[in-house]
């Protein structure tokens, strides 16, 4: 009863106001400004769906939201250098109204599959399924239940296109050509079949994953919403506990035969990464510390063997940036007996390298002080197309053209920003859709040597540029460490007077995952909450600081073993050389603010560095001893580095907060539990240290919508008051 009345007392006085307050009138239009100014993405007018390829015909299929055939889709013939809508605005939307019987507006955006045929395309409207065949533009209802009902349901067909398997909950079914049930099995939380991204062997296997989640720790999720709580078990697989258990399951719709197969022994994560032309699996395991990946092969009766294994003694092969999507660039199957190609950093740089069938090494085909992000495409005649790094801006995208004899790469793009290819099938065209800080999205169909550029669509930022909108000036500052460079970006507040002194707030990730900036033209979630920031007054700067994702091995390696030791100084340093050229930064008044791994250094901050950060807000706060798949990769398992684990946490450090904190949380946070800020808030009660905690009822990691902007809010209000921002300024 003591610690909850220190509790409350704490919040009572970090809310009573550590500086002065602003005026409500002011307050108001600070937070109007930065709810316009984080709403600006949705002014832009692009054509967002995604396009598809078809197998033959170096044809390409569109819906067109925004261009001269605005309101339907369109065929663009890469060959021909040719396009034309499969039907017109006009005839879409009349035959539609006459299969429902309601005239009304389509959707800006029009959402589709190609047929399993692919002679067509299938879309929903208003609930209702509908085909249009690209040869005769007539618009009609499919049936019920039917095969292309089921791939419009994101169901999966086979190759042959005979068959087509859908995920239900923790099940799967599998389906004939007539909708008849061939195969289900239901499965539970704990116990859950789960369909990979590929799950077609090329001969028509199919492949499932049954997840054993029976040993892992749970986490209770409490549902509020009433006055008789509801409670839910979640498994959580916590640092130092067992992780769940995958099974690969091979299963021949023919026959109905199910083939579990043992992949590995040890513990560790499981992907099926692709097949192979002789219809073997190749699946990637990672063992739970990232020390080790394995590449498997699993031959059709079911027979594994391990054809790759990449190990480091003392660093990570792979972390979180790994598990959450990079294993699908990890490895490229070759057609036509060729083996595969295999990204690895061995050399300090991602780069491709070339392997037979048997796993023996050919060469590396990839060279360069840059990282090889994926290998977009590799045709019959070993030429490869490759997303890469720019040398010179390292956080720009750019593709490449290279082969299997490791020439040296050519540019196949040369503007700056982000470029994303779509390859056609047969490797000789693709759409380029790029973007930068400075340009809105373009899409552009060109060949795959980058001649012939055709533009397709061309993204309408006319709205944005009305309300003033200035992107961020990028910005470039040495680490702690005197060396190494950092990139970042700094914003200004509307009507900026450099006359004027600014307060700062300083936005982090810092987390050994992804980037906390996106060079694309709309950028990333955090981008808008760093400008909104801005919007509200303050000057802001994000950095991404050494051991974050993107750039050679070293860098990412700076922080291994050893998260919470050098993030902050790099902010730290950053902010003094930029103050020292930029008079109008107010080093006196630096926030910090961060979600996530942002959540966890805000408050790494205001503990390790109290005489730069006067106050902080951290969002959805993470910690090193909470999900395993997030921190042992990147720590190593506790019993390995009991230190780094103890120099990383934050409970210890507790006596040392001299400023305002701020935490908020979600109820229902599965990624970054609310215990994380729980046990945060009792060590600093009982450190006798005030703290202010925002509890979000049924939210879980990142709110949205009415929650989103309620959080936003909150931040803002709070270093309004804690900043001491003036209505000047």
């Amino acid at each position: 009863m003591i610690r909850l009345l220190c509790f409350a007392l704490a919040m009572s006085l970090g809310a009573s106001g550590i500086a002065r307050a602003q005026s409500r009138d002011d307050a108001a239009t600070r937070l109007d400004r930065a709810a316009r100014v984080a709403a600006w993405p949705q002014a832009i007018r692009d054509s967002l769906v995604p396009p598809r390829w078809l197998k033959n015909g170096e044809r390409l299929v569109f819906w067109d939201a925004i261009g001269p055939m605005a309101g339907t889709w369109v065929m663009a013939d890469a060959a021909r250098g040719e396009r034309r809508p499969i039907i017109t605005p006009a005839g879409l939307r009349r035959q539609l109204a006459a299969l429902t019987g309601q005239d009304a507006a389509l959707p800006f955006q029009m959402p589709f599959v190609l047929a399993s045929d692919e002679r067509g395309l299938l879309f929903d409207h208003a609930g209702t399924g509908f085909r249009l065949d690209f040869a005769d533009p007539n618009v009609r209802r499919i049936a019920n239940g039917g095969m292309e009902e089921r791939l419009l349901s994101d169901g999966i067909a086979s190759p042959g296109g005979d068959r087509i398997v859908s995920q239900q909950g923790e099940g799967f079914a599998i389906f004939d050509a007539a909708g008849r049930t061939v195969m289900a099995r239901t499965g539970t939380p704990d116990l859950a079949w789960q369909l990979p991204e590929r799950p077609w062997s090329p001969d028509g296997r199919l492949a499932v994953w049954l997840i054993d989640s029976r040993m892992v720790h749970h986490i209770p999720v409490v549902d509020y919403g009433a006055a008789t709580e509801r409670v839910t078990m979640v498994p959580y697989a916590k640092v130092g506990t067992p992780i769940a258990k995958a099974r690969l399951n091979l299963i021949d719709p023919a026959t109905g035969e199910l083939r579990p197969v043992s992949v590995e022994k040890d513990e560790g994560y499981d992907w099926l990464a692709g097949w192979r032309d002789d219809g073997s699996a190749l699946v990637l395991h990672l063992t739970p510390d990232g020390k080790r990946l394995d590449l498997l092969s699993v031959a059709q009766g079911g027979e594994v063997q391990r054809l790759l294994r990449e190990e480091r003694r003392d660093t990570k092969v792979a972390d979180l940036n790994f598990v959450a999507g990079g294993w699908r660039a990890q490895v490229v199957p070759l057609s036509k007996g060729r083996g595969f190609l295999w990204l690895s950093e061995r050399d300090g740089w991602r780069h491709a390298y070339h392997y037979d069938d048997a796993g023996r090494l050919i060469r590396q085909v990839t060279r360069g002080a840059f990282p090889i992000l994926r290998v977009d495409h590799a045709s019959d005649d070993g030429t490869l197309l490759v997303t890469a790094a720019d040398p010179v801006a390292p956080y720009d995208e750019r593709l490449y053209r290279g082969d299997l004899n490791g020439d040296a790469l050519s540019p196949v793009s040369t503007s700056p920003g982000v470029h994303l290819a779509l390859v056609s099938p047969s490797g000789r065209y693709l759409l380029d859709s790029h973007s930068s800080w400075t340009s809105p999205r373009t899409r552009d169909l060109i060949h795959a040597d980058g001649s012939g550029r055709t533009q397709l669509t061309v993204a309408n930022a006319g709205a944005v540029a009305a309300t003033g909108y200035t992107p961020p000036e990028p910005i470039q500052v040495l680490a702690a460490d005197g060396a190494t460079r950092l990139y970042g970006a700094l914003y200004r507040p509307p009507g900026f007077d450099p006359k004027r002194r600014y307060p700062v707030v300083a936005y982090i990730y810092g987390g050994p995952f992804g980037t906390v900036l996106s060079r694309t033209y709309t950028g990333n979630t955090m981008m808008r909450r760093a400008e909104a920031l801005a919007a509200a007054g303050f000057v802001v700067v994000a950095i991404d600081v050494r051991g974050s994702a993107g750039r050679s091995k070293v860098f990412g390696d700076a922080t291994c073993g050893r998260v919470g030791k050098s993030e902050i100084l790099d902010y730290v340093t950053g902010l003094h050389q930029l103050a020292a050229t930029r008079p109008w930064i107010d080093l006196t008044r630096v926030g910090i603010h961060g979600h996530s791994w942002g959540g966890y250094f805000s408050i790494r901050a205001m503990l390790v560095a109290p005489d730069m950060f006067k106050a902080g807000y951290a969002g959805a706060p993470g910690a090193l001893d909470e999900d395993a798949l997030v921190n042992e990769p990147s720590m190593g398992l506790p019993a390995d580095n009991p230190g780094g684990y103890l120099a990383g946490s934050n409970l210890a450090l507790a006596g040392k907060l001299a400023g305002p904190l701020r935490i908020m949380h979600g109820s229902a946070d599965v990624s970054a539990p609310l215990s994380s800020s729980m046990r945060m808030a009792d060590a600093l009660i009982r450190a006798n240290r005030p703290v202010e905690l925002l509890a979000m009822p049924g939210i879980d990691h990142d709110p949205e919508g009415p929650a989103g902007a309620y959080y936003r809010d909150d931040v803002i209000r709070f270093f309004l008051r804690t900043l001491s921002i003036s209505p000047k300024e």
